[in-house]
């Protein structure tokens, strides 16, 4: 694996996955350990098409961070002539709520050290890794609050429990699913304007949500042309852990679906 802390690329050709906790490997299955899966299906997938990877699962992230990780990605040079793929597990809508901390708290202190998204977040496998200038500044949750959410901050103030109401009218509808699909197209454009193949693929989701963002999207964009699938496999049972995430088998089983596409 490269270190994105010091944003070293390799010298030879490579890809780039960027996305989810599925990309990152996670999984607290009892089996496959309590952190990540050491050899994803984008691991398989480079083996396969005999390329280095650079592996960017943020967990927990939202699009725009992977649109600002995109960013830095080329601002870095990543996308340059060894970068022959470049990877995208995105999100079509999303139940988690992003809370500024000052509306969480008026005691939050703001501290922006400005660590950005992949040296923040990147090297998530460790867990020992700072907190990302996005963390630093909002908070994620889901509605009701968990229990690290009470931990850390108390009782939902009514500012923060009205951000958590919204997200449920907000999530998944056809606002949100805009938004996302925006934040993929513009993350495309990013990466074919550095001659850089660009392909993509949603772990979770439903074929309906794929039609309405074409039609969304309409006669101004080939952002489905890029596209691979929706990965829920449901006809397949024990590929997910009780975390929801894919655990080996799982995996093998996404590269099965995945690599025919890439070949």
């Amino acid at each position: 694996m490269y270190s994105l802390t010091d944003y070293t690329f390799p010298d030879e050709p490579f890809m780039i996955a960027l996305g989810t906790s599925h990309t990152c490997g996670d999984c607290d299955g009892p089996t496959y350990g309590p952190t990540s899966i050491n050899i994803t299906a984008y691991d398989m997938i480079a083996n396969e098409l005999e390329l280095e990877l650079v592996k960017i699962g943020l967990s927990g992230c939202k699009n725009e961070d992977l649109l600002q990780a995109t960013n830095e990605l080329a601002h870095h040079k990543a996308l340059n002539d060894n970068c022959k793929l470049f990877m995208l597990e995105p999100r079509l809508g999303d139940r988690t709520v992003r809370i500024p901390v000052e509306v969480i708290s008026p005691d939050v202190n703001i501290e922006l050290a400005g660590s950005g998204i992949l040296a923040g977040w990147a090297n998530a496998h460790t867990r020992q890794c700072d907190p990302p200038t996005i963390q630093q500044v909002a908070e994620d949750t889901r509605f009701p609050p968990g229990a690290r959410f009470v931990q850390k901050y108390g009782k939902p103030n009514l500012p923060t429990k009205t951000y958590m109401d919204a997200s449920i009218f907000y999530a998944h509808s056809t606002l949100d699913i805009f938004n996302s699909v925006t934040i993929i197209d513009s993350i495309r454009h990013i990466v074919e304007a550095n001659n850089v193949k660009f392909k993509w693929q949603v772990v979770s989701g439903h074929p309906e949500q794929i039609k309405l963002t074409k039609k969304l999207l309409g006669k101004h964009s080939t952002l489905f042309d890029n596209f691979i699938n929706i990965l829920d496999i449901h006809e397949i049972p024990d590929i997910k852990c009780g975390c929801g995430h894919y655990n080996k088998q799982g995996h093998r089983t996404w590269y099965e679906n995945t690599i025919d596409h890439l070949r």
